[in-house]
């Protein structure tokens, strides 16, 4: 995205990118589970996204980095 556009971001990206990294930090030990959780539903709200959507995407997400699911990911 351009620094300068007035034009703001898509809120499903911006969660995405949050998820991401969230699951990121928690799979290097950096922060646990409950606290990237806490903090994801924090932005949901903020951003006022659908719950239901929002837990699939973090499922998604945390599920391909697990290493306790044998190759299982959440479709």
């Amino acid at each position: 995205m351009n620094v300068e556009s007035k034009q703001s971001p898509d809120n499903l990206k911006v969660f995405v990118a949050h998820v991401e990294a969230r699951a990121t930090l928690w799979q290097l030990d950096l922060l646990s589970l409950h606290d990237a959780v806490d903090e994801l539903e924090f932005l949901r709200k903020r951003l006022k996204l659908d719950a239901d959507a929002a837990q699939l995407i973090m499922a998604r997400t945390f599920s391909r980095l697990r290493d306790d699911l044998d190759g299982w990911v959440v479709q």
